[in-house]
């Protein structure tokens, strides 16, 4: 079903449409819809159509005229509940992409039996999981705590298949199931008892409110390399049937109409959201949608709302919260037509809803049929919220007031920082207000700072929702100079008398005392090989001005391109080279390598692709030999 590309290419050249109501008023909604060819609409509480657009390359679009009052928004598919608008003013409501689980996965833990990750559930389950696993191939038996691996067992163990390499998997939703707000542990063991090295992030901290545990250690200064998928609350589907037709010339399913239905039974206690598809010889127009009690002749529920279909693709009609009230468990009908009464071909689906008909002209069809709709309400009514109009004010060298409306009353939380990671969170999670207002403290002077803003009403059908990303920059204290963030060229670091003993650990002997090792294909295509290529040991500095913390010139080695006798072009190649050595360490010391290491000059290009892991077989069981990087 393509109701979901809303508004795409078939209309590119349509510019946007203000419907001007008697009094022009000043009041004016404008934003960013996310990129190019993304609808967007507003509509007034009568159910009028005020505005419409499909953005162009700049993704913004800009609705004038529009008189003080409460309005309700779709934009790219996202409804924007209860807007407000005042004389005069301009009301900024941008498209947000959600938060989502992104980090770097490019560094090994030591090799364990068992791994777990804590983290603080945001979903009413877990159901499932992704990760980089460098060694070992087998299932995994996978369990669900409270807390941590040390508490109550919640979930399994369930067996996984086979996994090896970037895998994922599902879990059952019905088993591994979680209370929002409380802390869990997600633990994975290898079902043959032998250790195998899981990835972790770059930043450490991809879970603020959880921690990394090996063999059921504590790791508090790292998370996994882990994504934990759960099942989140939204919108529910009142109905549905999305097994597209397409058109039917011929035979059953054919022919026009001049309106088009479909029966459903009710099982939320309000209708927020409906779309369908039609297919027409013209350009976008005008539909009108109802619903209506029982069939196409029963009595009109809450108003009709008016919107703009693009031919082949869709719509989607919307209500606010409180406009149309449904009784669960009784029949209702969605009626949609065209404004200026003219025919269209109503897109069917095959007979996926087995508790309604499809309609043509009041007259259910003789096969069956039902349309290409979909129905959305709210377990709970008024849990829709969306963060919008955000702005920072009052920034000082230390402070910075953030303040958004949310359209519901719901909580408000700030999550801001220096990296779009957003790791420092303030607000309130007890307060539920439709207007917000969070001051930052703490922030250093002269400090470029990104932030954004979310709330959730915390109803059934709610979903926290987030702003987008915005930034924001401190006023500076004192001398207000330049920073770079070239490193400083050091000295010879001082001798260490309890540092080990490594033999070359400046690589200014080429690879005297390293093992060098690569490995062509993928990992279940074994073929090693030793690479031919000389080490760069003659380069000093890179071009753009780095030089060694220590030693005399820098080191480099590459297995690129026809240095790989298996070399077949064009080709993407991510295992390339380890080299390692064996130093003497003494069992229960702990020891702290560290190193230097240069990928790539900004702007040079040639390290653009570039990644360097360090990793340590501390058992020196041989897993370095058979790592795949």
């Amino acid at each position: 079903m393509q109701t979901g590309r809303l508004m795409v290419a078939a209309c590119a050249g349509i510019a946007v449409l203000v419907l001007h109501q008697a009094s022009l008023a000043a009041g004016k909604i404008k934003g960013s819809a996310g990129g190019i060819e993304r609808g967007a609409s507003v509509i007034s509480r009568d159910g009028t159509l005020r505005g419409w657009t499909v953005t162009g390359p700049s993704g913004l679009y800009e609705f004038t005229g529009l008189q003080a009052g409460e309005y309700l928004m779709l934009i790219n598919g996202i409804i924007v509940p209860n807007v407000r608008v005042l004389d005069g003013r301009t009301t900024v409501v941008d498209q947000a992409d959600q938060p989502e689980l992104s980090f770097e996965q490019e560094l090994w833990t030591p090799g364990r039996v068992s791994f777990a990750q804590s983290f603080v559930a945001t979903g009413t389950a877990v159901t499932g999981f992704s990760l980089w696993r460098a060694s070992g191939d087998g299932p995994l038996r996978v369990s669900l705590y409270e807390d941590s691996p040390t508490g109550k067992r919640v979930a399994g163990p369930v067996e996984t298949g086979p996994m090896t390499w970037i895998c994922w998997t599902g879990l059952p939703a019905d088993q591994f199931v979680t209370t929002p707000g409380r802390k869990y542990a997600l633990e994975l063991a290898a079902a043959d008892g032998k250790p195998w090295n899981h990835s972790t992030p770059r930043r450490g901290d991809v879970y603020p409110d959880g921690i990394a545990w090996f063999d059921g250690v504590a790791h508090t200064e790292t998370d996994l390399g882990i994504a934990i998928f759960e099942q989140h609350p939204g919108l529910r589907r009142i109905a549905e049937a999305g097994n597209d037709l397409h058109y039917i010339p011929t035979g059953p399913g054919s022919g026009t109409c001049t309106v088009a239905g479909q029966t459903f039974i009710a099982n939320a206690p309000n209708l927020v959201r409906a779309n369908a598809n039609c297919g027409f010889n013209d350009a976008a127009q005008h539909f009108i949608f109802t619903i209506h009690e029982g069939g196409p002749d029963g009595a009109q529920v809450g108003p009709a709302c008016r919107t703009r279909m693009v031919p082949n693709w869709g719509t989607e009609a919307m209500w606010f919260s409180d406009a149309v009230s449904l009784k669960p468990g009784r029949q209702y009908y969605l009626q949609y037509r065209r404004a200026d009464g003219k025919p269209f071909f109503s897109y069917l689906s095959s007979n996926e809803y087995k508790e309604g008909r499809a309609y043509r002209d009041n007259k259910m069809l003789d096969e069956r049929f039902d349309q290409l709709f979909g129905i959305d309400g709210e377990e709970e009514p008024g849990g829709v919220i969306y963060p919008h109009n955000v702005k920072a004010t009052d920034i000082t060298g230390t402070t910075a007031r953030i303040t958004w409306e949310s359209g519901t009353a719901g909580d408000g939380l700030v999550h801001y920082g220096t990296t779009r990671q957003l790791a420092g969170v303030t607000g309130s999670r007890e307060e539920r207000r439709a207007t917000h207002s969070v001051e930052l403290k703490g922030l250093q002077p002269g400090t470029l700072y990104l932030y954004r803003a979310s709330s959730d009403t915390y109803k059934r059908s709610s979903l926290r929702m987030y702003s987008r990303i915005y930034s924001l920059m401190t006023l500076p204290v004192g001398n207000d100079r330049p920073r770079y963030d070239r490193p400083l060229a050091g000295a010879e670091p001082p001798r260490c008398e309890d540092c080990l003993a490594i033999v070359n650990p400046g690589f200014e002997e080429g690879t005297r005392g390293w093992t060098r090792l690569a490995r062509a294909g993928r990992p279940r295509e074994p073929e090693r090989y030793r690479p031919q290529c000389e080490p760069f040991g003659d380069a000093v500095e890179g071009t753009d001005g780095y030089l060694p913390h220590s030693g005399r010139r820098l080191y480099g080695w590459s297995c690129f391109g026809r240095d790989d006798p298996a070399w077949t072009e064009p080709r993407e190649d991510w295992k390339r080279e380890i080299t390692y050595q064996r130093i003497a360490v003494q069992p229960d010391r702990e020891y702290v390598l560290k190193a230097w290491i240069l990928t790539g000059d900004r702007g040079s290009g040639w390290g653009r692709d570039s990644r360097v892991r360090l990793a340590v077989d501390e058992r020196d069981a041989g897993l370095l030999e058979r790592f795949d990087t």
